[in-house]
């Protein structure tokens, strides 16, 4: 028996674009879920009156394959028919059922009996589906979609497809949950499901652990792939110095390469809360974001506000170009709302003295590089920036070492100019240009030897606040320096697969600038007279291993490096060393790194400077990260973090900053994060103490942060 003419090629084609178009218009796999629920009927069926399996390539070269216990074709009705272990796969997916029916005449196509349709990691179960290949529409029945992206559950006990992107679900649940009784779960009565659109719920309730704690009996979602205008999720949270905090933000998707959120937040003890956040991509290679804050501060007694402006550009020349714009309307605002502030950490932002705002530009060649900055400070200890340095512009241009045209000298550069200003004080022109040349040697091809000599030539420009030129100075340095190093290594076989190549390059450079009178340059300091040898030595271990199939893979095991210096202008003998500077970076395993950096002062006995830091972590997921940090006479500080798995659902948070000076906390945070399966709950304490000198006060901090698995977050500090 023949297949009749009308079960053609663009038959099957069409089918699985009806399969594909409805599986895309569920959002299956999307990055963001927006409905509660989805909706798929996916449907592949052609028939081939054979008891043995069929393979049959449509006008789109997609094999299908179909096998079932019997197969048979009614002339009257027009129909095929497939009954028993009915298999039908396509490119990446497999539909399973008991039964499948083709009617011809209607190109209406049913599966009943333990219907199941795997594409490829979703997989949608029901027990009776029917499709017709013309119109499109379809309906299941007690149908479950599981996506492995994400984990979503959704379930219906029947969804219709109305129209082109146009779904309705009746008696549906949604939950990423795996359990049979889910911690928690969405149910609806009814809902129409409009994609690029919105999905209108009816008699929607929540419940947890099975028992219902919210209902709503009208509930509206978006359901658009892209980005949408809308309200986000309400923030709620305290402070000790600010109060209570309640507020809420809408998202405007002005268009594909823009967009903008404006938020209001209520805090307790300040008032009302204004912030803008305005962000822009016109290309790959041009972005930036805007962002705008103010409040009538009740607490301050006054308008405070913040501007703050990024943006980076690439240019097809190679050219480059960034803003890094900060404003703030007083010097106290970065203690109280130090989170305002991108890009820098909350620790950092309160306890700086600075605040910088800075244009960036440039470009970089092979061998060159050209850069450019007009940078300006606000100094938070002064009411007044008017005898605060500024800078701009500051240009560079820099030329790497690199053969002198046919010659065997090499030759760099390095030239700088800058300008200096203050609005009450005098400014200055700056001009620094230092070219070198050199000349490598190789004697046996084991030592290697480097003279160089340098010209440095300095001048300056100044000028007084009335705008009148003084006096140029400049200066000229000549100086010389000569390098000499050897590279040794060697290979030890550890055992098995396993070996060591350690490599060690003892150097010696001697350093000279003659004693040259020079003008007083304003605020330049004297480069003061050289000669100075420093020796030491680097060493490099790395590890080999070889796998069954013979190759290899390497990694560092060890870095290592001292270095000390003998000065021959010292005043006394016991200057003439210098201290012994020392770094070892170490990697015992994959999941082990320590790096210590010290310089240690021999005259003394005692370090003049000594940092610390251990990072260890483990299978289980646990992390611990410590760091010290001594430099004699100003800093002493231990900061700790820690994250503990205490069961497979419940971890443990904790970091802390001690200065050992202040002989107190900085900062403490403790906090324990509860995440099952499908939901997670975030508990964080933050202490932050009051300075030595008062200008920054204490304040405590309270972090809760619910989350549900596909939903998003609930909560913010």
């Amino acid at each position: 028996m023949c297949c009749p003419d009308s079960l053609d090629f663009y038959s099957i084609k069409m089918i699985r674009k009806d399969a594909i178009s409805i599986l895309r218009g569920c959002g299956v796999n999307e990055k963001r879920l927006h409905g509660i629920f989805g909706f798929i009927i996916f449907f592949v069926v052609i028939l081939s009156p054979s008891a043995t399996p069929a393979k049959i390539t449509s006008s789109d070269r997609s094999p299908v394959y179909i096998r079932a216990d019997t197969l048979t074709y009614n002339k009257t009705a027009d129909t095929y028919t497939a009954v028993g272990h009915v298999v039908i796969k396509g490119r990446g997916s497999v539909l399973k059922a008991d039964k499948v029916v083709l009617y011809n005449t209607t190109r209406d196509v049913s599966a009943t009996g333990h219907v199941r349709f795997r594409d490829g990691n979703d997989l949608l179960t029901c027990t009776h589906m029917r499709l017709n290949l013309i119109t499109h529409l379809g309906i299941i029945y007690h149908g479950t979609l599981k996506t492995k992206k994400r984990n979503y559950h959704i379930t219906g006990e029947r969804a219709e497809r109305l129209g082109p992107e146009r779904y309705r679900v009746y008696n549906g649940t949604f939950t990423t949950c795996n359990a049979k009784k889910p911690a928690w779960q969405f149910k609806a009565d009814k809902m129409d499901i409009t994609v690029e659109g919105y999905a209108v719920a009816r008699g929607t309730r929540f419940y947890a652990d099975g028992v219902p704690v919210f209902y709503s009996p009208y509930l509206i979602y978006p359901t658009k792939r892209k980005r949408q205008t809308g309200f986000l999720f309400p923030i709620f949270g305290g402070s000790s110095r600010s109060g209570p905090i309640i507020g809420d933000s809408f998202f405007w998707a002005i268009s594909e390469d823009k967009d903008a959120t404006f938020t209001e937040t209520y805090m307790g003890d300040r008032g009302l809360k204004n912030g803008l956040e305005f962000r822009y991509a016109r290309t790959m290679h041009s972005q930036g974001q805007l962002n705008l804050h103010y409040i009538n501060d009740h607490k301050y007694h006054g308008n405070r506000w913040a501007v703050i402006y990024r943006h980076d550009e690439e240019f097809k020349n190679g050219f480059y170009a960034k803003a890094d714009i900060n404003k703030i309307s007083d010097n106290e605002y970065l203690i109280d709302f130090s989170d305002d502030i991108p890009g820098e950490s909350e620790t950092d932002a309160r306890r700086d003295n600075l605040l910088k705002s800075k244009v960036t530009f440039g470009k970089n060649w092979n061998k060159y590089s050209f850069n450019g900055e007009f940078s300006y400070y606000d100094d938070l200890t002064k009411k007044n920036n008017d005898y605060t340095t500024q800078r701009y512009p500051y240009l560079s241009f820099t030329a790497s070492e690199q053969p002198l045209l046919h010659t065997p000298l090499n030759y760099t550069f390095n030239g700088t100019y800058a300008y200096y200003y203050k609005k009450k004080a005098q400014r200055l022109q700056y001009a620094d240009l230092y070219p070198t040349l050199a000349y490598p040697l190789e004697f046996f091809k084991v030592l290697e030897l480097k003279p160089k000599a340098g010209f440095r030539e300095t001048m300056v420009w100044p000028s007084h606040t009335d705008g009148y030129p003084s006096n140029f100075e400049s200066r000229s340095i000549p100086d010389f320096s000569i390098n000499a190093y050897t590279v040794v290594q060697r290979i030890f076989n550890a055992g098995g697969s396993k070996s060591f190549k350690n490599t060690i390059k003892p150097e010696v450079t001697y350093e000279y600038i003659p004693d040259i009178s020079q003008p007083d340059l304003y605020w330049l300091r004297p480069i003061e007279k050289k000669s100075l040898m420093t020796y030491g030595l680097t060493s490099f271990l790395i590890e080999k291993k070889t796998n069954e199939k013979g190759e290899a893979s390497y990694r560092d095991f060890m870095r290592f490096k001292v270095f000390q210096s003998y000065n021959f202008l010292a005043k006394s003998h016991k200057d003439d060393f210098s201290s012994i500077s020392a770094q070892l970076d170490l990697w015992p395993t994959k999941r082990i790194y320590s790096k210590t950096v010290a310089t240690y002062d021999h005259t003394k006995s005692d370090f003049t400077h000594f940092y610390e830091t251990l990072a260890v972590s483990d299978k289980r997921g646990d992390n611990l990260s410590l760091n010290y940090n001594y430099d004699r006479g100003s800093t002493q500080q231990f900061d700790a973090n820690v994250w503990f798995v205490l069961t497979d659902t419940l971890n443990l948070i904790y970091s802390s900053k001690y200065d050992f000076k202040e002989d107190d906390f900085l900062e403490s945070t403790y906090g324990l994060i509860y995440h099952p399966q499908c939901w997670q709950l975030d508990f964080q304490v933050h202490n932050i103490n009051r300075s030595e000198d008062g200008t920054i006060p204490s304040e405590t901090r309270i972090i809760v942060m619910f989350t549900l698995e596909g939903l998003g977050s609930f909560g913010k500090k």
